[in-house]
């Protein structure tokens, strides 16, 4: 039986730079509803005054990407350039680019956006749920931003927010790794031994690069494998599920963690201050 691929990072060795004036800033931190769709985070974004709903996605740095209705609905002027990347699974990709004057989450507000049109190898479609493109960490890169599955929230905390008596980014916490660059990748202790993760609320399921687990000695039950020690800075968060999935980019990772973490944690990405705070839900 054919078995689908999940969609992982759509663009994961694309470079999108985000160009946007400071984000207006709200009084204390910025909550919005989330969706779940398909395993994947939903927020409603208004791009120059229109709903759009768009995945957040941690494991890719684009600003925003649209998908060609969205685009076309859009008042998103050309640029006259586009983006070469590659997929997770190598193929090339060529992206165009476009210029939106403005991008709101919620009350947090960016001006001046750089995105590209969401394109794919006919080989490796991205699942659709309802979505119309995403958006990813280089949004958000100056934001602290808690990932509430479990109540359906996103909550942004720009830089000047004072935190004092907020209990919204607190836990365990993980430090990215520096060679990383900023990206939320870490360490975690596994059955496994030590694997380096990209935290990607694009992934639907935590994956774990194929073979890996046989270096361990590890039997996959049909792809699937399962660690019962899941550590991260000494805390126990396991068990947790992983599946097996061959990635030919993101060189030095062992995998993703994916929806069945976030879906009973609550996440704290700390862009400023690189690191994860992580507590059960």
């Amino acid at each position: 039986m054919t078995r689908r691929v999940p969609h992982v990072t759509a663009a994961i060795c694309g470079i999108s730079i985000a160009i946007f004036s400071p984000p207006n800033r709200a009084a204390g931190p910025v909550t919005v509803p989330m969706q779940i769709r398909g395993n994947f985070p939903i927020i409603t974004v208004l791009v120059d005054g229109e709903p759009v709903p768009l995945i957040f996605d941690s494991g890719d740095n684009a600003s925003l990407v649209l998908s060609q209705t969205a685009r076309d609905h859009s008042k998103a002027a050309p640029t006259g350039t586009s983006q070469r990347m590659h997929d997770a699974k190598g193929n090339v990709i060529e992206s165009p680019e476009f210029r939106v004057s403005r991008v709101q989450i919620g009350t947090a507000s960016f001006a001046d956006v750089i995105g590209r049109l969401d394109a794919h190898d006919p080989s490796y479609m991205a699942d659709q749920v309802g979505q119309q493109g995403y958006f990813g960490r280089s949004l958000l890169k100056s934001f602290k931003v808690v990932l509430d599955y479990p109540h359906r929230t996103m909550t942004l905390i720009a830089p000047d927010t004072v935190e004092k008596g907020l209990p919204e980014c607190r836990g365990t916490a993980v430090p990215f790794l520096p060679d990383w660059k900023g990206e939320p990748v870490t360490t975690a202790q596994t059955d496994f031994g030590t694997l380096t993760l990209l935290w990607d609320t694009g992934a639907p399921a935590s994956l774990i690069r194929q073979g890996r687990a046989a270096e361990a000695h590890t039997q996959a039950i049909d792809a699937a494998i399962t660690t019962q020690r899941f550590d991260l800075s000494g805390a126990a968060f396991g068990p947790l599920q992983f599946q097996e999935f061959e990635f030919t980019e993101l060189p030095g990772a062992d995998g993703f963690v994916g929806h069945n973490f976030f879906s009973k944690h609550i996440v704290c990405i700390d862009f400023p201050g690189q690191r994860l705070l992580v507590r059960p839900s």
